[in-house]
């Protein structure tokens, strides 16, 4: 009889349970579809709407995004799909999402009120491993990101960390210190690939994968020309340790624990080493005699890192492990536009019609050069179509991350949609990139937005009739432009934090690329040809994404390659 009891019991539980799913489901329906309808209206504005979820101590908690995430982002039911700004609940936590270009400008001309210092302290922190007195400095700084300091903050200039850190970075990469840096990477690739051309003969050799090729030389080149010769000198296993960190990125900034993954902790604690032993080398032989005309020197490299070093030391809570933490977060972030490059390059070289079209091009742009290296005319390079639409369409099809801010002080005004302050909004390049309403497919739907094609970008002159009817037919000349495409197109972010780094990632891309094109010949394997950017949890979601396999390749050098 008890066990009688108990089955009526368990059954009776059922059932409500049951009741109870099928009620909370009703529910999520009708929201939904009143979701749906108000989204296709132009009067609903004010208070973004709550995204419709069926369980309510869940919210919308993303279990699908575990298993594939790009999958999850571009799925058109999810939150990240919505056209029109959104309030997202999952478990305790908020957050709203920015879609579509209009929204996109009006978030990216609205952010010079917003901060990004809780997410910098995050990634910081977790990935970089920044001790915990000078993360500390983050949490006071209510100074604001402008030149102006906030009314009413106490924190000292010395300790305007934000505003500091970012001006540093601005006169690097936008200012004084871009074009040093760009000519002593240019020299430095043309030699190093150079170099390659020379040993590699006129037959076939195998390689075991191009785009980890590609990737080495242009990181060696981008660490010489950035921190000189001695960080990779005194380390040699940092190139294989900058790699490493970077593929286990993600299992720092999910906060897995050492004990989980003491292999990963392990590089970390390695590249942190390796730049604390090149910065110990510097401060103990700097000499300022050494300094050359643009304010750089053999020791430290760029005069970015000697100075940053003297800024971060007037800081409270900095030691020699901060400055190395925050220090390898800036060599770090160079990776994107060197994965980029290996794409370009990838691309190009599996598809001998291209090849061709970017050959005709970069040959133009060849100078004659007194050490016997191809080199180019920058600014000529800087300027071909084809060649942009590459490096245009590499960032689109590749560029998979987050932009997270927060507006500071006052809410934020989207087309009408008030965002409150103090909650993060979150807008996901992936979305803009594959975007089907934006971006052109072709005539007949041939060319998917989750497949490469440079037609995206590119723009060809109507023919006129005299030239039809009477004279021999010659391909037009296309224009290149991102321009039509505010919103939409938005690798870098956008508004007063855009990336500063972009001016010298586009000149970097259509270098290294141009010089591989013209100095080798590259046979893809057909295994190699299919190989597509890593979606998984480990690999989504940080910038560039790594190819999710290897590229064998047959390379020869090229004739004429060399000058």
């Amino acid at each position: 009889m008890f066990s009688d009891l108990v089955s009526l019991h368990a059954a009776d539980l059922g059932a409500a349970a049951l009741l109870l799913i099928a009620a909370f489901w009703l529910r999520y329906t009708a929201r939904r579809n009143r979701f749906t309808v108000d989204e296709k209206r132009d009067d609903a504005k004010g208070a973004p709407p709550t995204f419709p979820y069926v369980f309510p101590l869940l919210g919308s908690l993303p279990v699908a995004y575990l298993w594939n995430p790009r999958a999850f982002v571009l799925n058109p039911n999810n939150f990240f799909q919505s056209a029109r700004p959104v309030r997202v609940k999952i478990l305790t936590q908020e957050f709203y999402t920015i879609c579509g270009p209009e929204n996109v400008k009006a978030f990216f001309r609205g952010s010079g009120a917003c901060t990004s210092i809780p997410f910098v302290k995050f990634a910081l922190g977790y990935a970089f491993g920044l001790p915990s007195k000078a993360l500390s400095l983050y949490h006071k700084d209510d100074s604001g990101g402008g030149h102006v300091p906030h009314p009413g903050s106490t924190v000292e200039a010395r300790n305007r960390i934000d505003y500091r850190v970012n001006q540093s970075l601005v006169r690097f990469l936008e200012g004084k210190g871009l074009m040093p840096f760009w000519n002593r990477f240019a020299d430095d690739i043309t030699q190093r690939l150079g170099g390659l051309y020379d040993r590699i003969g006129s037959d076939w050799e195998y390689h075991a994968d191009l785009m980890e090729a590609v990737r080495d030389e242009a990181t060696v080149s981008i660490l010489n020309a950035l921190c000189g010769p001695y960080l990779l000198g005194l380390n040699p296993h940092f190139l294989q340790d900058y790699w490493d960190f970077d593929r286990n990125l993600q299992t720092y900034l999910q906060g897995i624990p050492w004990f989980l993954a003491p292999r990963a902790y392990a590089v970390r604690k390695r590249v942190l080493d390796a730049v604390k032993i090149w910065q110990r080398h510097a401060r103990d032989h700097y000499d300022d005699s050494a300094i050359d005309a643009d304010g750089d020197d053999p020791l430290w490299g760029s005069s970015f890192f000697r100075e940053r070093h003297d800024m971060f030391l007037e800081m409270d809570g900095f030691d020699y492990s901060a400055i190395a933490s925050q220090d390898f977060g800036a060599i770090w972030a160079t990776r994107n536009s060197i994965t980029a490059a290996s794409w370009a390059i990838f691309e190009i070289f599996r598809d001998p019609e291209l090849l061709a079209s970017i050959r005709a091009e970069v040959g133009a742009c060849t100078v004659t050069s007194a050490d016997g290296r191809i080199r180019f005319n920058v600014d000529q390079l800087l300027r071909l179509p084809i060649l942009q639409a590459v490096y245009a369409e590499t960032l689109r099809l590749r560029m998979d991350f987050y932009l997270i801010r927060m507006p500071d002080k006052v809410d934020m005004n989207i087309q009408d949609w008030v965002i409150p302050r103090r909650k993060v909004i979150v807008t996901p390049t992936t979305v803009a990139h594959m975007d089907t309403k934006t971006w052109s497919t072709g005539l007949n739907n041939e060319h998917p937005v989750d497949q490469f094609w440079i037609g995206r970008f590119l723009k060809y002159p109507p023919e006129s009739e005299h030239n039809v009817n009477t004279l021999p037919r010659v391909p037009a000349s296309p224009t290149f432009s991102t321009k039509e495409f505010e919103g939409s197109w938005i690798p870098y972010g956008g508004g007063p934090r855009q990336c500063p780094g972009r001016h010298f990632a586009k000149r970097q891309i259509l270098l290294t690329t141009a010089l591989m094109v013209s100095l080798f010949d590259c046979e893809i394997s057909e295994e190699g040809k299919n190989v597509q950017g890593d979606s998984t949890l480990k690999g989504f979601g940080s910038g560039v994404s790594l190819p999710d396999g290897k590229v064998p390749v047959k390379i020869r050098r090229r004739d004429g390659g060399s000058m």
